[in-house]
């Protein structure tokens, strides 16, 4: 039976930095300092916050086969024909083998209440499956041949960033929060008639990644309508602690 799919799906993807809390806004937090650096002289030491935005590059779904019966081989066999079916759809879409990945298998004896006892209900089997996909604007109608073609269920849908992209947006972040340090920097070296002379010690912690995922949308035949996903910016959030050498009163 042709299953279709009508889901609309705001996805913003935020990458946090462990330990960073508040606003995603560039912010800092800064104080004068008057230990004693390695060669003399004063220091200024301040905690500042640099974001990045980006356009995802990059689509992960989720989607699952799912079958049940009296017996188990028959799940089995259930399963696997589904499955056959959905990837010879997914590589008609154009979607090949190595961006297809099984993340979850297993078949399970059921049990129901009865008389005041759990007693056998059949067996449920379920296969699921991760697609990633370098195109986002696909993830929709990939969703839609998945489903179409023995998926019974979308678990989830990531608009999100490759790696190599990812690294590229975290040094982004990096560089605005490094930027934010020195301006606030600077304020309070005026402000206690101080000249910046350079930097002391710098350091961060690492980014951590936490997307915002769409998720279990229903795989039923409720509309005839292609699926839709819009995307949003995924941002980059680094915080950085920096002490800077300065000379002056």
């Amino acid at each position: 039976m042709h299953k279709g799919v009508l889901a609309t799906v705001g996805v913003a993807l935020l990458l946090v930095t462990a330990g960073c809390v508040g606003s995603v806004a560039p912010t800092a937090d800064a104080s004068a300092q008057t230990q004693q650096p390695d060669r003399g002289g004063k220091t200024i030491g301040v905690s500042a916050t640099g974001q990045a935005a980006a356009t995802p590059d990059q689509a992960v779904v989720r989607v699952a086969v799912v079958a049940s019966d009296d017996d188990a081989n028959v799940v089995r066999e259930r399963l696997a024909e589904n499955v056959t079916r959905m990837r010879e759809a997914l590589k008609r879409a154009g979607v090949a083998d190595d961006q297809i990945r099984t993340v979850a298998y297993n078949i399970e004896q059921e049990y129901r209440e009865e008389g005041g006892e759990r007693r056998p209900a059949g067996f449920r089997g379920v296969h699921a499956f991760e697609i990633t996909l370098s195109n986002t604007s696909r993830a929709g109608a990939i969703i839609d041949a998945a489903v179409s073609n023995g998926a019974d269920r979308v678990d989830s849908v990531e608009l999100t960033l490759s790696e190599e992209r990812r690294r590229e947006v975290r040094a982004e972040a990096l560089r605005d929060a490094m930027d934010s340090a020195r301006a606030n920097a600077d304020v309070i070296a005026e402000s206690a008639n101080l000249t910046v002379t350079g930097v002391h010690s710098a350091s961060t912690g690492d980014v951590s990644y936490s997307p915002v995922r769409a998720e279990s949308l229903s795989a039923n035949a409720a509309g005839q309508s292609g699926t839709q996903i819009e995307s949003g910016p995924v941002t980059v959030v680094a915080q950085v602690q920096v002490t800077y050498n300065a000379t002056g009163a």
